[in-house]
């Protein structure tokens, strides 16, 4: 008797496991048998905070004038270009928003959270998407790859951009280089 409930038992469990199983195959495509793929990507960010076609906009003033201040808000969606000048080859957009965090200006930073969206070129309708502090103040930064769509689906990674160009009207250009592990 306690055979056949053994075996009842085991039978009833492998059912459950299968219909769980079968459940889940709709919501979630089941991952490529490839191994880990490694990228580097090198582009310029083209933050334009001036000028009749401005990439970043200020949405909410904090309690101080300084740019990027304590509780300032700034939206942006800047050109990535393959070279420094604006008018190179066009790859996408960094779609982002910076937070100014920090309370002692002298140590100025923000949080960023930003989604790297390619437009062309072989990571086409691909995202990478980066989230880390930026000391404003610090010629190269280094934030966290959290992860991405598309050709970046799982990525993760690092993105070290330094100071390039900044113009005396505030325009800013960040060079980049993306490092990043994904499938």
């Amino acid at each position: 008797m306690a055979t056949i409930k053994t075996l009842l038992l085991i039978s009833i469990m492998a059912i459950s496991t299968a219909a769980v199983t079968s459940m889940h195959d709709g919501f979630f495509e089941k991952p490529a048998k490839t191994l880990e793929k490694y990228t580097h990507i090198h582009l310029y960010t083209h933050i334009l905070v001036h000028g009749p076609n401005s990439s970043a906009v200020k949405v909410v003033q904090g309690p101080t004038k300084q740019a990027l201040g304590f509780g300032e808000i700034v939206v942006a969606d800047n050109p990535l270009t393959e070279g420094p000048d604006l008018s190179s080859k066009l790859l996408g957009r960094e779609q982002a928003v910076y937070i100014g965090v920090s309370q002692d200006y002298s140590k100025a930073s923000s949080l960023v959270t930003a989604n790297l969206v390619f437009t062309a070129g072989e990571h086409k309708e691909s995202t990478i998407t980066i989230v880390g502090r930026e000391p404003l103040f610090n010629f190269e930064r280094e934030m966290t790859v959290v992860g991405g769509t598309g050709a970046f689906r799982l990525a993760r990674g690092y993105y070290i951009r330094k100071v390039h160009t900044l113009n005396p009207n505030g325009n800013i250009i960040l060079e980049g280089d993306i490092y990043v592990f994904h499938y």
